[in-house]
């Protein structure tokens, strides 16, 4: 049996094995990528081949070499390295893997189905993420623990009140979404990146909204189980006010992960608002309000400039001159005045 103190020193040695050294950290991540890739490919080819229980260990044990040398990845700055980042998403990408085998080993057919299945995977998922985005300064794993925290949200009420119909998890969504939009505002100032990537999971949240609609747009998948129905005017509200919100987002702030997210919902706004309405297609009501908003707003930015006065003229004639210091005259200043005391001091 190994004594405390051999032991201490074989988890350090092996902790000092899995540190990438950062002028080799480029390397690794291009080498991280296709070992993670190569694990997943296993996993979907040998599905059926392979037991579970080695699928399971082979996952597990490339989550634990890709993650561990990503998160033993010193620090060089404020925020990790390109490499680093590489390396915790890949690994993260196979810690999610490695659960829903674990799943599978408990004996569960088919974890990605089961809502009660996806509660623990997920809290965890969402745990860790922000575990790692807390001591790493991973703005990403930010984005990964906030959108693992929505389908923790989604699969919970699944699992515990199984609602009937997607209007449940739609309000969720938007619920989720506005959550989403409040922490980024809070955080806007004092953690900038996660700030954004948090507005990108809310954009999701509503993107995954909008999609829960697409049965209305392609009938036939109404038949694999997509909801029909085209989304009342509420929800085109929503979808209009998120798209328009998001670009308007990347504008100011210049990010081109919200301008991407917003573009997609207003593409998704567009399809469901060209849906005829039941009287036959008629300009009525999106298309008609749509053209109306959009003209004023044109109309007010081209409307006639009127023109500033001039600035009124300085000292020297010309208009926003500063003015000159008077020259010394009679009476007009002390050196005048002190000449003048002199001489009449040596008249006398």
């Amino acid at each position: 049996m190994a004594e405390p103190n051999d032991l201490g020193a074989l988890v350090e040695r092996g902790r000092a094995a899995l540190t990438p050294h950062p002028h080799r950290g480029d390397l690794i991540a291009a080498g991280a990528v296709p070992l993670a890739l190569g694990v997943l490919s296993i996993n979907v080819r040998m599905d059926g081949p392979w037991g579970i229980g080695v699928l399971f260990v082979l996952t597990a044990l490339g989550c634990a070499l890709v993650l561990g040398m990503g998160v033993l990845a010193p620090l060089e700055g404020e925020r990790p390295r390109s490499y680093q980042q590489v390396l915790l998403l890949a690994g993260v990408l196979l810690g999610f893997v490695t659960l829903v085998r674990l799943a599978q080993v408990f004996g569960v057919e088919d974890p990605l189905t089961k809502a009660g299945t996806l509660v623990w995977i997920f809290l965890i998922v969402a745990l860790g993420a922000a575990w790692i985005a807390r001591t790493r300064r991973s703005a990403v794993c930010a984005l990964i623990a906030a959108l693992a925290g929505v389908e923790l949200l989604l699969a919970f009420v699944a699992w515990v009140f199984a609602p009937e119909g997607p209007g449940t998890i739609r309000w969720l969504l938007l619920a989720s979404a506005v959550v989403l939009v409040l922490a980024a505002l809070a955080w806007r100032d004092r953690k900038r990146r996660e700030s954004v990537y948090l507005i990108d999971a809310a954009g999701v949240a509503i993107l995954v909204l909008g999609l829960s609609f697409i049965g209305a747009l392609f009938g036939v998948l109404t038949f694999v189980g997509a909801p029909g129905g085209a989304p009342g005017s509420g929800w085109k509200l929503v979808l209009l006010a998120a798209g328009l919100g998001l670009v308007a987002y990347a504008g100011v702030d210049r990010e081109s992960g919200p301008a991407y997210l917003g573009t997609l919902i207003l593409l998704l706004f567009v399809a469901f608002a060209g849906i005829p309405g039941g009287g036959g297609a008629s300009l009525w009501f999106w298309p008609l309000v749509l053209l109306l908003i959009g003209g004023a707003a044109v109309a007010a930015g081209l409307r006639p400039r009127r023109e500033l006065p001039p600035e009124p003229p300085g000292p020297g004639g010309r208009p926003g001159e500063p003015p000159t210091e008077p020259l010394p005259g009679p009476g007009s200043g002390s050196l005048w005045a002190s000449r003048r005391s002199g001489d009449g001091d040596r008249s006398a």
